[in-house]
């Protein structure tokens, strides 16, 4: 493994010194990983603080992001090593390090006693949570990521890897290093681009419905992955997946064996018949109609699905160039300047694009006129994820956040705002996003969120990996959207024609903390996470609240 260059280095560094500016409580390792899980899974910004469980007896575990399918989880389990100079950059993950993560599996698969009564709060609401998992059926898959800006793993440290991963065969061990950091960086607000694949002699089929394109082609796989590679054919571009891309895609993580295995085989003339191939969409796309292996050529282009098989490909390139001279992938190309079929297509062939229509729909009309709205105010909407990052962030209003704050407050989902985000950009679209809501209030409602999200990262950093202290602050870890959705409440109670603000606005939010706790401290058998993924908490607030005189045909008008 190459050693990062001094350039690199201050390039990662002064990005971790940025964020350690603005949050001096957290270790600069803890940023580095909290940049590497943003990286690896957009949007997952506001779940960090119970993905990190950094601290006091985290047993090598500096976080845990779950990713719970129907029938089956990926748990990713990461370990931070930042190195502060670039001196020390040469340093490796050592064989104690990687042993505490063997430990800890360990302890996990064998239900340890010891490890349902560790001390630190957030491990042990994952690890329960991934027990629940396997009570329920699940099979679970898990990818042990080390991320450091040195080097990798040492001999010795390799070996106990090998042990592990033949000790259990669901786990598997990852490498993030500096340069994948880097990269990753270097593709922000990167500008899409034009490509081109050589078709495998006449078999392509065109089709044309007025302001939508579509051909479908085999396609030789060398071409794609030449496509897909950078210009070194060391790595993939990124950035062509921003539409698909919901999962690790660095070594080893991003690639399925079954179809590396059928690529490389003497059956790999079966690739076609066993693979559903990729989906492009694109601005709109040209080929010379009637020749035999036709080039198609088009303009700034997405792969919305087919994510696996792609980096697959590229992965089964490594091992044995040759034989994907016999391979044919089947490649489906939409062109259109209409966003909105785009979208439709992401959709309907990309099982995870829910989370990436956000981007979809940056453009939207409704999220244009909330950015014009907010600026009138003096704030500045972001329809685009950092799109405003050069201003303060107590004026910055992501969409993502408003769109989850109307779902608390409005529409008094707080469950749906913490488990159903992805939702927001997609079928709850029109229903959270409209021109009938008053701006002025919105941004009052924002406001007050703002001071439930200070109070719970003021409790975070004082508490820790403790966080369970007796104190109502407790329920702000998990149950934040509650206490929001617990102000909406008082606000109908009070009966004023207006939100609060300034120091009112500070007590709203100190009596709703108060609701939620006296709620929620009657439940005290149920872990926390699951505590506030659950309706039926709402409910016992809405039960609370109720109990002080405040008539319920209230709390049921929809606003």
């Amino acid at each position: 493994m190459n050693s990062i260059s001094k350039m690199d280095w201050d390039i990662i560094d002064a990005r971790v010194k940025a964020a350690h500016k603005k949050h001096p409580s957290v270790t600069k390792s803890v940023i580095f990983l909290s940049i590497v899980i943003e990286q690896i899974f957009p949007s997952t910004e506001e779940h960090l603080p119970e993905i990190i469980t950094d601290g006091s007896e985290d047993r090598g575990v500096d976080g845990i992001h779950i990713i719970e399918g129907d029938v089956t989880a990926d748990v990713f389990i990461f370990q931070s090593k930042y190195r502060e100079s670039h001196a020390t950059c040469q340093k490796t993950v050592n064989d104690s390090e990687v042993l505490k993560i063997s430990l800890f599996l360990n302890e996990l698969f064998d239900k340890a006693e010891a490890l349902a009564e560790c001390s630190n709060f957030r491990l042990m609401q994952a690890v329960q949570r991934i027990w629940e998992l396997h009570d329920k059926g699940k099979i679970c898959r898990y990818h042990v990521i080390f991320c450091s800006n040195g080097g990798g793993f040492s001999a010795s440290a390799q070996k106990i890897i090998e042990t592990t991963c033949q000790t259990y065969s669901s786990v598997v061990f990852e490498f993030y290093d500096s340069s994948q950091v880097i990269s990753a960086m270097s593709l922000e607000g990167r500008e899409r681009e034009d490509g081109q694949l050589q078709v495998i002699g006449k078999e392509i089929l065109e089709r044309s419905d007025g302001d939508v394109r579509g051909v479908i082609a085999s396609v030789d796989a060398p071409s794609f992955i030449k496509l897909i590679t950078t210009e070194d054919g060391t790595g993939i571009k990124r950035h062509l997946f921003d539409d698909n891309l919901r999962v690790f895609l660095g070594a080893k993580g991003g690639y399925n064996q079954s179809i590396i295995n059928t690529a490389i085989s003497p059956d790999g003339y079966l690739f076609w018949y066993l693979n559903n191939g990729v989906t492009i969409t694109c601005k709109g796309f040209s080929y010379n109609k009637g020749h035999t292996s036709p080039t198609i050529r088009f303009e700034d282009f997405q792969i919305v699905n087919g994510a696996q098989t792609s980096h697959s490909l590229v992965e089964a390139a490594k091992i044995n160039a040759e034989a994907l001279n016999e391979v044919v992938l089947m490649v489906r190309i939409y062109a259109t300047d209409r966003t909105d079929i785009a979208e439709r297509v992401a959709v309907a062939t990309n099982s995870q694009a829910r989370i990436q229509a956000r981007d979809l729909r940056s453009n939207h009309p409704i999220l244009k006129k909330l950015e014009l709205a907010f600026q009138e105010r003096g704030y500045f909407f972001e329809r685009k994820k950092n799109m405003h990052s050069d201003k303060p962030d107590s004026k910055r209003v992501d969409a993502l956040k408003l769109g989850q704050v109307i779902l608390a407050f409005y529409l008094r989902e707080p469950d749906k705002a913490r488990t159903e985000s992805d939702s927001i950009f997609t079928e709850r679209f029109e229903y959270i996003f409209h021109d009938k809501r008053d701006i002025d209030e919105l941004v009052r409602v924002y406001e007050i969120y703002k001071i439930i999200e200070k109070l719970r990262d003021a409790y975070q950093t004082e508490h820790g990996t403790s966080p369970e202290s007796g104190h109502e602050h407790q329920y702000l870890v998990y149950g934040y959207w509650f206490v929001l959705f617990a102000c909406s409440l008082l606000h109908i109670k009070s009966k004023k024609s207006s939100l609060p603000t300034g120091k009112d606005a500070e007590e709203m939010v100190a009596n709703a903390i108060h609701d939620v706790a006296s709620a929620c401290s009657q439940n005290k058998a149920v872990a926390h996470y699951q505590m506030f993924r659950s309706s039926r908490t709402k409910e016992r607030i809405y039960g609370e609240i109720s109990a002080k005189q405040l008539n319920l045909f209230d709390l049921l008008a929809i606003q």
